[in-house]
């Protein structure tokens, strides 16, 4: 995670974990698993931390999203997961299958309960998700991101951070609202009584 995988010494790993370099050898095959099985274990802990928030519905949605919006917005831009992504986009072209691991035990699960989640809203008439509801996180998920997330890449994200947190979220929990949101149901409107004529009684004609 400090210096990428072409500087990384098998000796020195094996030092810091206080085992030989043998030992090291005797769990991963080579070098390039030992790799890839750091950056899964990474990506299994971000991953657990962000759902953990993904508490059961209550009945203030917009709230609900926000919570959760920036939560994982904070997950994505920590020093860790943008190390990580740095890390792997750079090793990616020699390892294909460390992007592969990486994408289904992050995005692809954090979607999908992400999509079980607003489902849940859904059930609850407040969101209109359809038969798509992993559409609908990727979608939540682009929309409280913003362009935080490739600034935090480029290192362009200054001290005021949090703030632009809390306003990218924001915007981004009312643009899926008016996206996903459910519509409001209407009472029934009752048909109006009509009023009935009074009845004209007409002489009748007397015949002669």
């Amino acid at each position: 995670m400090e210096v990428g995988f072409e500087r990384a010494c098998v000796d020195v790993i094996a030092a810091r974990a206080a085992v030989s370099k043998a030992t090291v050898y005797n769990h991963f095959q080579d070098k390039s698993a030992l790799f890839i099985a750091s950056f899964s274990e990474e990506a299994d802990a971000m991953r657990a931390e962000f759902l953990a928030c993904l508490a059961e519905p209550t009945n203030d949605l917009e709230a609900a999203l926000r919570c959760i919006g920036e939560k994982l917005v904070r997950v994505l831009l920590s020093p860790a997961f943008v190390s990580l992504y740095r890390h792997a986009s750079a090793a990616c072209p020699q390892f294909p299958e460390l992007g592969q691991v990486l994408f289904e035990r992050g995005p692809t699960l954090v979607q999908d309960q992400l999509g079980a989640y607003l489902k849940r809203w859904e059930e609850k008439g407040k969101l209109s998700i359809g038969d798509q509801p992993r559409v609908a996180a990727v979608h939540f998920s682009g929309l409280c991101q913003g362009d935080l997330n490739v600034r935090a890449q480029l290192g362009m994200l200054g001290p005021s951070g949090d703030k632009e947190i809390r306003q990218t979220v924001e915007r981004g929990v009312k643009a899926f609202i008016r996206a996903y949101g459910a519509a409001p149901q209407r009472a029934p409107t009752r048909a109006k009584p009509v009023a009935k004529r009074p009845r004209s009684f007409t002489s009748k004609r007397t015949s002669r």
